[in-house]
C-alpha cells in the first residue's frame, strides 16, 4: 500500500489563501455585478384575464394616474398596464392602478418600457448606450430572457406585439419575443459577416418602424442628395437583412419626413414636398396608394402619433386623424378639427367604436364610416398638447405627457 504524502504546515497555508483569494474574488463579482442591483418583486399570484367591454361607457371619471415618463404610449401586455419612471418598470391593476410587480435597476434610469408577446421589456443604459434589456412576464412578473448590446444613447422603442424595434440615431435593432435580435442595422459595432462592407456608414437615421414582416426607416446619407426609405427584411437562411432603397432627392432631413406606420407588406410615408402627403409604398418599393393633405402635420414624430388597434391604424396629425385599414394601409376617412374641438392623439376601438381623445372628452366614432355618434366629456385639469389612448375591458387608459390616467 502507498503511504499518503503527508501535508505540511505551508500546504495548509497555501490552500487557505487560495480560498480566501476565491471567496474575496467571488464577492467583488457580486458586489459589482448587475444582480446585486436588481430589486425585481413577482405578484404575488398570475394575473387573470379582463372581460372586454360590451358597450361604451356613457361617462368617465379618473379611477387612478400614476407616473410613467419611460412610456410613450400606453403599454398594455396581457390586461395588464405598464408603467416605468425613473429605474422602475410596475405591472398595474387596470382598474385600480395597484402595483401588482415590479422590476427595478436601481444603479440605473431607464431608458424605455415596451413589450414583445406575453413579455414586458424594461431597456436601461451603460456603456455602450441604451442596449442592456430585460423581459419581465406580465402576469407573474417574474424575469424571462435579456440581451445586451451597442445602441445610441437615446432610443426610441415600439411593438406591433409581434416584434419590438429599438430605434436611435445611427442604429436600430429588432428583436423577436426570445430577445433574440432578428436586425440590426445603421452604425454596428461589428459586420454578421466580415466580408459585407459596413452598411449606413455616416447616415443619420430619421425615422422608422417595423412589424414582424418589414422594418421601414428614412435615412439621411452624407453619399445621397436627399434622403432615402431603406425597407429590410429579416432573411431566412442568411444573418442580414435584405435592403430595398426608395429614394426622395428632393427632400432633405430637415423637411419633416417620416415613417408613419407599417403593415405586413405596406409602409405609409408622410411626405412634406412637393405638397403634403401620405404615400404607400409596397415592398418592392413602389408607391401603390397617395392622400394630399390639406396642410402639414405637426403631430411629434414617431410611435406616439399612431395607434392600431382592431382593422384600424390611425395617424394623429396634430390637427386631425387620419383613418387606414390595418392591413394594406388604405386610406379611409379623417377625422378633421370642428371649432374649438380638435382631436389631441389616435383613436382606439372599444366595443366596435372608435374613440378619439378630443379638448373637451372622447368623441365616440362609427368606425367604418367616420360619422360622429357622441361626446363624452373628460375633465383633464392642466394643458395636454397630445392624448395618446389605450383600452383594458372597460378602462380607457392616457398617457398624457408623463403621466398615465385611467378613466372609467
Amino acid at each position: 500500500m502507498v503511504k499518503p504524502e503527508r501535508r505540511t504546515r505551508g500546504d495548509l497555508i497555501a490552500v487557505a489563501a487560495i480560498l480566501a483569494v476565491i471567496v474575496v474574488a467571488a464577492g467583488l463579482f457580486w458586489w459589482t455585478s448587475d444582480t446585486r442591483a436588481t430589486d425585481l418583486r413577482p405578484a404575488a399570484s398570475p394575473s387573470s384575464s379582463t372581460p372586454k367591454a360590451t358597450a361604451v361607457p356613457t361617462s368617465l371619471r379618473e379611477l387612478w394616474r400614476a407616473e410613467s415618463p419611460a412610456t410613450l404610449v400606453p403599454v398594455i401586455v396581457k390586461d395588464n398596464v405598464i408603467t416605468g419612471a425613473g429605474s422602475t418598470m410596475a405591472g398595474r391593476d387596470p382598474a385600480t392602478g395597484e402595483v401588482r410587480w415590479s422590476y427595478a435597476r436601481t444603479d440605473r434610469p431607464l431608458c424605455g418600457v415596451s413589450y414583445v408577446y406575453h413579455w414586458a421589456l424594461a431597456v436601461y443604459p451603460d456603456s455602450r448606450g441604451c442596449g442592456q434589456v430585460s423581459a419581465i412576464s406580465a402576469t407573474t412578473g417574474e424575469r424571462g430572457p435579456t440581451r445586451t448590446s451597442y445602441a445610441d444613447d437615446r432610443v426610441t422603442l415600439s411593438s406591433d406585439g409581434s416584434a419590438a424595434l429599438s430605434f436611435g440615431d445611427t442604429r436600430l435593432e429588432q428583436w423577436r419575443s426570445d430577445l433574440v435580435r432578428t436586425i440590426a442595422f445603421g452604425e454596428l459595432d461589428a459586420r454578421f459577416k466580415p466580408v459585407h462592407v459596413a452598411v449606413g456608414k455616416g447616415c443619420r437615421l430619421l425615422s422608422a418602424a417595423a412589424s414582424s414582416a418589414v422594418t421601414a426607416v428614412l435615412r439621411d446619407c452624407p453619399d445621397s442628395p436627399g434622403i432615402r426609405l431603406t425597407l429590410l427584411k429579416a432573411a431566412d437562411n442568411d444573418d442580414e437583412p435584405t435592403e430595398r432603397d426608395v429614394p426622395y432627392h428632393a427632400l432633405s432631413a430637415d423637411d419633416g419626413a417620416r415613417v408613419v406606420a407599417v403593415s405586413e407588406t405596406t409602409t405609409a410615408v408622410y411626405l412634406p414636398a412637393p405638397k403634403p402627403k401620405l404615400s404607400i409604398v409596397d415592398e418592392s418599393g413602389s408607391e401603390v396608394g397617395s392622400l394630399l393633405l390639406d396642410q402639414k402635420p405637426t403631430s411629434e414624430p414617431g410611435p406616439a402619433a399612431v395607434s392600431a388597434s382592431g382593422d384600424y391604424v390611425t395617424w394623429w396629425t396634430g390637427h386631425s386623424v387620419i383613418v387606414m385599414s390595418s392591413d394594406t394601409l388604405t386610406y379611409k376617412y379623417a377625422i378633421p378639427a370642428s371649432g374649438p374641438d380638435v382631436p389631441l392623439g389616435p383613436g382606439v376601438i372599444m366595443a366596435g367604436r372608435l374613440l378619439v381623445p378630443h379638448t373637451g372628452g372622447i368623441g365616440v366614432y362609427d368606425p367604418k364610416t367616420g360619422a360622429k355618434e357622441r361626446l363624452i366629456p373628460v375633465a383633464r385639469p392642466g394643458s395636454f398638447p397630445s392624448i395618446r389612448p389605450a383600452v383594458v375591458g372597460s378602462t380607457l387608459i392616457e398617457q398624457r405627457g408623463g403621466t398615465i390616467v385611467a378613466l372609467g
